[in-house]
């Protein structure tokens, strides 16, 4: 059964936002993943992990307001989505799937794409999780690992706790 994860498009920070807006610093290490503070959301707490591939994820939570996740998958290769392009997405959770509609963004050499998503819980949920498949719509399935995601949430909770 197919169910929808709401998920609203981002606004991209235009160039004029001051320069502590955009930025990030490193709050620690757990299970292979980094835990980062993101001061233009909110500051907000995300967990992000390079991979051999060259693929690179970042999950986590914006505290701009209502508490709201945040997913995200780049890569050095072509991607095939331009900046602020919309595209389809289907998120393949151990066998859950979800819709939602992601926006292309370029950043440091990667490009790719992020959702939002109006549920905080379910960004804490794959910490449980083994594998999501990421799919975006006449693209190629990227399988994503969740191994270390349960430590890694623990201290994104702190991070997120002390913001």
């Amino acid at each position: 059964m197919r169910r929808e994860i709401i998920v609203g498009v981002a606004l991209l920070c235009s160039a004029l936002a001051a320069p502590e807006a955009m930025a990030q610093a490193k709050y620690g290490s757990e299970a292979g993943w980094d835990i980062i503070i993101k001061n233009d959301m909110g500051p907000g707490c995300l967990i992000t992990k390079a991979n051999a591939d060259g693929t690179q994820i970042q999950m986590g939570i914006d505290a701009t307001g209502k508490l709201r996740g945040y997913m995200a998958l780049y890569t050095k290769a072509d991607a095939k989505v331009a900046a602020g392009e919309k595209l389809s997405v289907l998120f393949d959770v151990d066998g859950q799937q979800f819709k939602g509609e992601a926006k292309g963004q370029a950043m440091d050499g990667y490009r790719g794409a992020f959702v939002w998503v109006n549920n905080a819980d379910f960004i804490y949920g794959l910490a449980k999780k083994n594998a999501v498949t990421i799919t975006p719509q006449g693209g190629t399935p990227v399988v994503v690992s969740l191994k270390g995601t349960d430590a890694a949430f623990k201290a994104l909770r702190a991070c997120q706790d002390a913001r």
